[in-house]
């Protein structure tokens, strides 16, 4: 019965963000307006979207992945409309340095502290929390899971392809290639990526003056910039200190056979940084079930990155489904078996919301 009570509340969900008139207007008839408002949580900006009616609704927190729009985006501001138009409170935060594709640790605690939030609200059911997310948001979602403080509260944590290790990520934005089973294996990556990883090296750095620097030069880059560090190779090479020349080597050196040499000549904190960004590292503080979906070749994050998880924390699943580009479902050419296992992902998640 549970099933079929998640399949039909997956069915109206996607019938109220559906852009088919006639489908979305079916269910506008059968659910009531929710209200969406922003609001500070925790100490971060969020948008809080609560049902019509009820008084306790399952707690869902939603993490977007890197988007200079944050919780403005109209995709996800349709997720969360149409997620407590079917019954539960939805929270989607805008922590410090997602929304400029900065990750640190004060992105992850801000995930953190309004999911903490949440699963304590007495509009929240059964003072626990769902954390959902997509990309970078997914790998936030399984960090901030990890708290101790949170760990025991989470139903579940969902995600759309995560990376799981930020040191192979690291390597993987710079020369190109991921670590496989019989050696490294070409994986080509949009630029995007490796902005994102300089950006959230950046606050590892001992020096200030460093990382102000470094932080000039790339905060104009834009999404789309086909050569996002070209600021950086532009430098003198004395323009840094030892350790922020060794980041900058790093970063634009593309030859595969000294990369792991020049990751290990990052500073300590850097490195630690790294540790800490990962939720590999943390797999064994998992005690939520977690349920992941991906493409079999996502643009930023190889299926391997996931699977690593499965073999290190208990109660890891898997979907690799064809409808995932990366974040956002593409149903146009997708196979009904591919359907089936995104609406199987889709269904799981919202019956272990529930429980």
């Amino acid at each position: 019965m549970r099933h079929v009570v998640a399949q039909a509340r997956l069915a109206a969900t996607a019938a109220v963000v559906s852009r088919i008139a006639p489908v979305r207007s079916a269910a506008g008839v059968l659910t009531r307006e929710p209200c969406l408002e922003d609001s500070q949580v925790g100490g971060v900006p969020c948008m809080v979207a609560r049902p019509a009616a009820g008084a306790r609704w399952p707690a869902i927190v939603f993490a977007n992945g890197v988007t200079a729009r944050g919780r403005d985006h109209p995709v996800v501001i349709r997720l969360a409309y149409a997620l407590a138009r079917t019954g539960h409170l939805v929270l989607v935060p805008d922590p410090p340095g997602l929304s400029v594709g900065e990750i640190g640790d004060d992105t992850v605690a801000g995930v953190t502290s309004v999911a903490l939030e949440a699963a304590g609200r007495d509009d929240a059911r059964h003072g626990r929390v769902a954390l959902l997310g997509v990309s970078v948001g997914a790998s936030l979602a399984l960090l901030a899971a990890t708290d101790e403080r949170l760990a025991d509260r989470v139903s579940v944590v969902a995600g759309i392809a995560p990376y799981t290790d930020l040191s192979r990520v690291v390597k993987l934005a710079t020369t190109g290639h991921y670590p496989g089973k019989d050696g490294d294996v070409a994986y080509p990556t949009p630029p995007f990526l490796l902005l994102v990883v300089a950006r959230s090296l950046l606050p590892g750095l001992p020096s200030a003056a460093d990382r102000a620097r470094l932080r000039g030069i790339l905060a104009p880059v834009g999404i789309e910039d086909p050569d996002p560090l070209a600021g950086l190779r532009a430098m003198p090479p004395d323009a840094l200190e030892p350790a922020g020349r060794s980041l900058v080597d790093l970063l634009l050196y593309t030859d595969r056979g000294r990369v792991s040499a020049l990751y290990d000549a990052l500073p300590a904190p850097v490195k630690e940084g790294i540790r800490r960004l990962s939720p590999i590292e943390r797999a064994g503080r998992l005690q939520a079930p977690v349920e992941i979906a991906t493409a079999p070749t996502d643009k930023y994050f190889p299926l391997a990155e996931m699977e690593q998880l499965a073999h290190s924390a208990a109660g890891v699943r898997i979907t690799v489904t064809g409808t995932l580009a990366h974040a956002i479902p593409d149903l146009s050419l997708a196979t009904l078996a591919e359907l089936l296992r995104l609406d199987g992902f889709g269904v799981r998640v919202l019956e272990k919301v529930w429980r």
